[in-house]
């Protein structure tokens, strides 16, 4: 099978090795960095901590915009909140200005989550990051980008 000039082979091969480097890289941070062993400490599955980092960017938020964001039910969300918040990662309130809803902001624990997340980025920028140029890593972000628009624009390809 061709893609485009390539074929599939050359992709795969490429896969195979940007897998091995995130693999590495992976490696790399859980021997170098204390706080990353700390993070299992909130004993968070991949689908909590997932919906963590998405509310700490944009707290406070309310469950119908996760559900948006991760495009599964409302009953998943629903489901996933009550544990975050019997850990005291969440706490809910309701909005005053819309008083049907309920707004989400990080709870204790979950405030503490966001600090270890915070150190663990600058130790991450101070030892490895920062020895790449800015322009380097613009340019990782921007392929991620290209790969996840491309996944956002999958359900709009005219067949």
């Amino acid at each position: 099978m061709n893609v485009g000039n390539k074929s599939m082979d050359d992709y795969l091969k490429i896969m195979d090795e940007i897998n091995q480097k995130f693999e590495e890289f992976r490696l790399i941070i859980l021997q170098e960095t204390e706080k990353v062993k700390e993070l299992e400490n909130f004993k968070l599955t991949p689908q909590q901590e997932i919906t963590m980092f998405y509310i700490i960017r944009n707290e406070p938020i309310i469950a119908k915009d996760i559900a948006i964001h991760f495009d599964i039910s409302k009953s998943a969300v629903s489901q996933v909140l009550s544990k975050l918040e019997e850990m005291k990662m969440i706490q809910r309130q309701m909005n005053s200005q819309k008083r049907r809803e309920t707004l989400i902001y990080l709870g204790d624990r979950g405030k503490d989550f966001h600090i270890l997340l915070e150190k663990i980025d600058e130790l991450l920028v101070g030892k490895y990051y920062s020895k790449v140029s800015l322009t380097e890593l613009k340019n990782i972000l921007d392929t991620l980008n290209k790969i996840i628009e491309t996944n956002k624009n999958k359900g709009r390809e005219i067949k």
